[in-house]
């Protein structure tokens, strides 16, 4: 029998010519990660449900008005939503030509990428939920990087989007799209978990002192630099401007529904400031200092001169910060003057 040695990035591969003509071959895999908690099966995805308008759903009275779910902000019908107790929350993964869903509750976010197919829950890494492709790869749900496999070192692209309650964001666009929950009895339902589970918490490693491990940040990520803001649930409503990776950005911050979201400043060929204005309507709690315009969080001039303009969205995710923290160790803190993991 003879033998042949075939080699490819990370991977050596055994193979045995047969009479046939076939290979027979022996993988030897990629070095193993350390830390890498494993459970494959825990859940099970959900592919393409078939799909809905908000203002249909929530006439069925099966969401409640602070069930939280994450929008996507643009696109078709002023984007959509989709209820993490009833469509997520199970499955923690959803496959959909929307999007690409991760839903993490021990890391406290919703991932949401371009649509693709294929990928399921596979255990926790420094307690960040990992998924895997369906070509064998493990991909960071928060930070949407290949860590291993066919794929290792490819990113996934985010779409705008933020976590907020339904409610909210049925009053803001109720034409938007969501999912068809049926009679209530399609999809296995499940209640939030509010606490670190054991699994993931086993994985996490040495915390960065700079904020509380249950913090709740903004993450933003702009040419390779990324930031934290910490979020104040004492503060009704925010606006913070800042820099990032050569880019002048806002923050806004709406605290009745932990939300927040980030935009560049740029618009029509000018940077607008933007604050917080504590008289405005809930529906747009931001106003800009040079044209009076109020913005909702999704960032759409509500009225104004600038009324029906759409600020652009930076890449952003709202989650805790030991997982933040864990992902970017060398990440800088708004409001604080030292960067990086002390």
């Amino acid at each position: 029998m003879r033998f042949q040695i075939l080699a490819r990035k990370g991977v050596v591969i055994v193979a045995s010519l047969v009479p046939a003509g076939h290979f027979l071959v022996a993988v030897a895999e990629e070095k193993s990660i350390a830390g890498l908690l494993q459970r494959p099966d825990l859940f099970q995805p959900l592919t393409e449900p078939p799909c809905s308008y908000c203002s249909n759903q929530d006439r069925k009275n099966l969401i409640d008005r602070d069930d939280r779910v994450i929008a996507w902000i643009r696109g078709a019908h002023n984007g959509g939503a989709v209820p993490i107790r009833h469509f997520l929350s199970a499955p923690r993964v959803i496959n959909d030509t929307y999007g690409l869903f991760f839903y993490d509750p021990d890391g406290g976010y919703v991932a949401a990428y371009k649509k693709d197919y294929g990928y399921k829950f596979y255990g926790w890494l420094n307690g960040v939920m990992i998924v895997e492709g369906r070509d064998g790869t493990l991909w960071s749900a928060l930070r949407g990087e290949a860590i291993k496999g066919p794929l290792k070192g490819s990113r996934l692209e985010r779409i705008p989007s933020f976590v907020t309650d339904w409610g909210y964001w049925n009053m803001l666009h109720p034409e938007s799209t969501t999912y068809d929950l049926f009679d209530g009895k399609k999809y296995p339902q499940a209640a939030l978990p509010t606490d670190i589970s054991a699994d993931a918490r086993e994985t996490i490693g040495k915390a960065d002192p700079r904020l509380d491990t249950m913090a709740n940040v903004l993450g933003v990520e702009i040419g390779g630099v990324v930031k934290a803001f910490p979020l104040n649930d004492k503060i009704e409503r925010a606006c913070y401007m800042d820099e990032v990776g050569g880019e002048k950005i806002c923050v806004f911050w709406y605290a009745p529904t932990h939300t927040a979201v980030a935009f560049s400043v740029g618009l029509e060929d000018k940077n607008l400031t933007f604050y917080a204005d504590d008289i405005s309507p809930e529906t747009a709690p931001i106003k800009d200092n040079e044209t009076g315009t109020r913005w909702s969080l999704a960032g759409r001039g509500i009225d104004g001169a600038l009324r029906g303009s759409e600020l652009r969205w930076i890449n952003s995710i709202q989650c805790r910060w030991y997982a933040w923290a864990a992902e970017y160790p060398n990440c800088e803190v708004f409001g604080q003057a030292t960067s990086g993991h002390p």
